[in-house]
């Protein structure tokens, strides 16, 4: 008989046999569309995943498929390769300095990524959605790295979407409703219902989650009817739908469109003649126009965003209501919503240097820059600009202009106008267990270096923590220090425990910490997230949330929403 020892030898010996066969010979999981080959990779410990990447959720949007709702990707012969990385959709990403010029990716680009340890398993599932403002980024394991994730008990999915105007594109009537990056993501989610117990996830398991757009993308499945049952949980990290930059004013996507017409040569007697003109137009066209409706630098920074459809046509419409006018939450799932101590750095970081403002105009023009800067230009009535810029000035900067060495000053009034605000109203808003943070934790390198070239410490900015969620080569080739991997571990743990169990819990601390609902704004408390050792502080938003409250930077928008639902939609049928 064997002994023991001799017993686990020879099982060790089956298992190592078994795993390096799988290296050698094709890793293959069949889909619902056909076989795939994926690859074995490593985690940041050491662990063995199963990577497959590159995989078709969608037909290609091109031709007459373009600027139409997604359809399923039909089914392949033989055995498909997802050991490579799938396109990114085509874009400009004017966000990062070395990028803005140019041109990466293609319009076939609906596909997403699966990484998995246990391909037998039932384990709960994380699909993650990139930012970008609606008009760049992508999900490639470059720049979002599963190695992090796959630490854990977890599957982990990310998605591409259409971006920009190919993406967003809208006539606020039945021929081009937009929404159409919004409903590559719903087509993405119902993949994973399909297909994801064929990687070992439940899919009675899956946690949303995104970064700016694509947090403000996993708010609105939240309220999207379209998106119901799809997931179970949600993370909205420095994003959400009550954010002015992730929604549009009604009115404004139809003159944005047919002004994508005219510089494309297509604008003719309506909207499917213009329709039937744009889908002959080069994608790289398309990007380049997007720069065309820049009115100072990149801003406004977001120009297609999600818009309100009509809803009285037979497609499917992904958001009938304004979420700024009648706020209605379709699924009520348990819900982390958060942001970054120094969100701003995004814009200051290209818009200062080490010592003063490169632009005069930011001192000698500020309040009509302001209002494309922050996104209120067409929420606010114009005769409430003034009003607003002072009190603005008066403050943020002390001696009521910007000086030099105001780099601070400056990243808060972008970030609590830009970000703060909308956050605290989307977590009010929401009625189901909501879980508030903030990111206060600075990395040995800012995300700022990217976005600029300011060389002053600008704290930490948007997009800053998913240095710790994500192994980002194509960013951070030389990896994390000995504290931020501290910090990265303790982010990981965190959301993946949020994953996997009914509520989120952290430890590090004697018998853990208790995260407190975030029920009350005068009352609540906050997971404060500065070290490898989180802990609670009171709600530390409540001067400036209210400061913000009271400026009228929504007065136009209840008038035209007024006007819009009945008049405006007869007047767009009567031109088809």
């Amino acid at each position: 008989m064997m002994s023991t020892t001799q017993l686990k030898m020879g099982l060790n010996f089956i298992t190592l046999f078994f795993i390096a066969t799988q290296v050698s010979c094709n890793l293959e999981v069949e889909t619902n569309k056909g076989f795939l080959k994926g690859k074995i990779v490593k985690s940041r410990d050491g662990h063995t995943f199963y990577s497959f990447t590159g995989i078709p959720y969608a037909k290609p949007p091109v031709g007459d498929l373009r600027f139409k709702a997604p359809e399923p990707f039909d089914s392949w012969n033989g055995t498909l390769d997802a050991t490579k990385t799938g396109n990114m959709c085509i874009q400009r990403n004017y966000y990062f300095k070395t990028h803005k010029d140019l041109l990466q990716g293609e319009e076939d680009c609906l596909n997403l990524n699966v990484y998995t340890k246990n391909l037998n398993g039932n384990l709960p599932v994380m699909v993650w959605i990139h930012g970008g403002g609606f008009a760049a980024g992508h999900s490639g394991p470059d720049l979002y790295g599963p190695e992090y994730f796959m630490d854990k008990e977890i599957v982990f999915v990310s998605l591409n979407y259409r971006l920009g105007i190919l993406g967003f594109l809208s006539f606020e009537d039945d021929v081009m409703p937009g929404n159409y990056g919004m409903k590559d993501q719903v087509m993405a989610l119902r993949w994973v219902q399909e297909n994801i117990a064929r990687f070992g996830g439940d899919p009675n398991q899956v946690t949303i989650f995104g970064e700016s757009a694509g947090g403000a993308s996993t708010g609105y499945h939240m309220i999207s009817p379209m998106s119901k049952g799809l997931f179970h949980k949600a993370i909205l990290q420095s994003g959400a739908p009550l954010c002015r930059w992730a929604v549009s004013v009604p009115g404004l996507p139809r003159k944005r469109a047919e002004a994508v017409a005219t510089i494309a040569g297509c604008f003719v007697h309506n909207s499917k003649e213009i329709l039937k003109c744009l889908r002959t137009i080069p994608a790289k066209t398309m990007a380049d126009i997007y720069y065309k409706f820049f009115e100072w630098n990149i801003h406004p920074s977001v120009l297609f965003s999600p818009v309100v459809e009509s809803c009285n046509s037979d497609e499917e419409a992904f958001l009938c209501r304004h979420p700024l006018v009648n706020f209605k939450q379709e699924s009520h799932v348990p819900v982390i919503i958060g942001l970054n101590s120094g969100e701003g750095g995004l814009y200051i970081a290209s818009l200062y240097n080490s010592t003063s403002p490169l632009y005069p105009e930011l001192r000698t023009d500020f309040k009509n820059i302001m209002p494309n800067l922050l996104f209120y230009k067409h929420f606010a009535k114009p005769e409430h600009f003034d009003e607003i810029s002072n009190l603005m000035l008066k403050e943020y900067f002390p001696t009521g202009q910007v000086d030099d060495h105001t780099h601070s000053n400056a990243v808060d009034l972008i970030g609590e106008g830009v970000f703060t605000t909308c956050i605290i109203d989307t977590a009010l808003k929401f009625s189901s267990p909501v879980y508030l943070y903030l990111f206060d934790y600075e990395n040995e390198i800012s995300l700022n270096k990217f976005y600029g070239s300011c060389e002053k410490s600008l704290g930490v900015s948007h997009g800053d923590e998913m240095i710790s969620l994500f192994k980002m080569n194509v960013l951070l080739p030389q990896g994390l220090n000995n504290k931020d991997t501290e910090v990265s571990k303790m982010m990981v743990d965190i959301w993946t425990k949020f994953a996997i169990s009914e509520y989120p819990t952290i430890d590090g601390k004697e018998n853990g910490l208790a995260w407190p609902q975030f029920e009350s704004f005068e009352e609540s408390s906050i997971l404060h997230l500065n070290s490898p050792q989180p802990n609670i502080k009171l709600n530390p938003f409540k001067e400036k949330y209210n400061f913000w409250n009271k400026l009228p930077l929504l007065s136009h928008l209840n008038e035209i929403v007024s006007k819009k639902s009945s008049e405006f939609s007869q007047n767009l049928k009567s031109e088809l």
